[in-house]
């Protein structure tokens, strides 16, 4: 009997010694460790240099960058240097990657490779984006398809809310509060682009719902929060007494703004959405009892609002939604949930009980999967803006010049404004 006891001490201490060796050098390498450069070139407005970098970088093959993470950093630069058209095939593969990664594989629970998951607002806004892409390429119809992924999007969320609860409850034993669900899981920018997408391709009911469901999400919002519609509400008002909708009373009963007049002969419609800021990181923050969690901080940046000039006036925009606040409310929640599916607690309870039985094997399957989860959580698509502020103003017809002025810095666009008609400008400002 003592030499199975000692033959079974032998091997278990060279199965932790080679299990120590391969967590100690077998772990992926960060993507936001590696590309700091990036994000600073971005943030200084040389997009074909952070493009450069961002291949230099994707092409080194001992660093494993998750694939996914690539193409999202990828066509955020490419739309905010203005490249729609590359920025929607890079959107496009990256949507076929995101949908990828959502499967859950036991075996890269165990082996350690488990690949970065976009978070619910983090998908939201991929689809956001591209619609923008394809308004700003006159292609309503397309815009509208992409909208419907983002609604889509939002009804899968509301589908999987009992689960989401349940492992909110298993990670923290903590829900979200339910009247801030709402406003903390769906993105109202999405929903507001979804029906700026309708309401150009000429589907003025889909339009006219997917602009109240935004507007619904503002109200609920928590007070003082920077998300507004105020700007939208005496269209809203306006199309619910022209298209006979059954909203009208509730409208009526919450709107004081006055009906927005109807457009002369000689007026168009003009949709400034202004994307600006820097958006939050995940890091490890040290709460009051001396706990150290994942969490999420802001990065500096000048905050204020857009004002809009053209024609001889000016508009301030709203903020509709900012990814800043709702990232930040979300906090440590948000950064577990984000990071986290139901098979990977799983493959964690199956590695717990995995080290009751052989020891060596199950620690190293627990510390690995520790590793790699801190690797995952830190991760995040730092190429988003912190904040998506919009305007909507009446412009005469012809061309027009239109200047965007927001903490000290100026653009100038050249738009042409056709009478009756509604189009859009996106303006990426750092």
């Amino acid at each position: 009997m003592g030499f199975f006891v000692s033959a079974y001490g032998t091997l278990a201490s060279r199965v932790l010694g080679v299990v120590l060796f391969v967590v100690l050098s077998g772990c992926r390498a960060s993507y936001v460790q590696h590309t700091p450069g990036i994000q600073t070139l971005a943030d200084e407005g040389r997009y074909k240099e952070a493009l450069a970098e961002l291949d230099t970088v994707a092409r080194n093959e001992e660093l494993e960058l998750d694939p996914l993470l690539v193409a999202a950093d990828r066509g955020g630069l490419l739309h905010r240097a203005g490249d729609w058209e590359a920025s929607s095939r890079v959107f496009v593969e990256a949507s076929r990657l995101a949908d990828e990664h959502e499967v859950v594989r036991i075996s890269e629970e165990f082996t350690g490779t488990i690949p970065w998951r976009m978070g619910a607002l983090e998908r939201q806004t991929l689809h956001t984006l591209n619609a923008l892409n394809y308004l700003q390429l006159g292609r309503a119809d397309e815009a509208a398809v992409e909208a419907r992924l983002t609604s889509a999007l939002n009804l899968q969320r509301h589908l999987m809310q009992r689960y989401d609860v349940q492992l909110e409850y298993h990670l923290l034993a903590i829900p979200i509060d339910e009247q801030l669900r709402p406003y903390l899981a769906q993105s109202v920018i999405g929903l507001y682009v979804s029906g700026l997408a309708h309401e150009v391709a000429g589907n003025e009911e889909s339009a006219f719902i997917d602009y109240l469901a935004a507007w619904r999400i503002t109200r609920s919002a928590p007070r003082g929060v920077p998300s507004s519609m105020a700007h939208l509400e005496p269209w809203l008002l306006a199309q619910a007494r022209r298209l006979g909708r059954p909203e009208l009373e509730e409208l009526e009963r919450h709107i004081q703004a006055p009906e927005a007049p109807g457009l002369g002969e000689g007026a168009g419609e003009l949709v400034v959405v202004v994307e600006t800021g820097k958006l939050p990181k995940r890091c490890i923050v040290e709460r009051a009892e001396g706990q150290r969690v994942w969490s999420a901080c802001p990065r500096p940046w000048v905050r204020g609002q857009a004002r809009i000039e053209a024609g001889g006036a000016g508009w301030e925009a709203e903020t509709v939604t900012s990814l800043e606040n709702l990232l930040l409310r979300r906090g440590t929640v948000g950064a577990l949930l984000d990071s986290t599916r139901q098979p990977n607690l799983w493959a964690r309870v199956g590695a717990l009980s995995l080290f009751l039985v052989v020891p060596p094997l199950g620690g190293y399957l627990l510390i690995r999967a520790s590793i790699e989860h801190s690797t995952q959580i830190e991760q995040g698509w730092l190429s988003l803006p912190a904040e998506f502020q919009v305007a909507r103003i009446s412009l005469a017809p012809g061309r027009q010049t239109v200047r965007i002025l927001r903490a000290g810095t100026e653009l100038t666009r050249e738009v042409d404004i056709t009478a009756r008609r509604l189009q859009v400008l996106v303006v990426p400002m750092n």
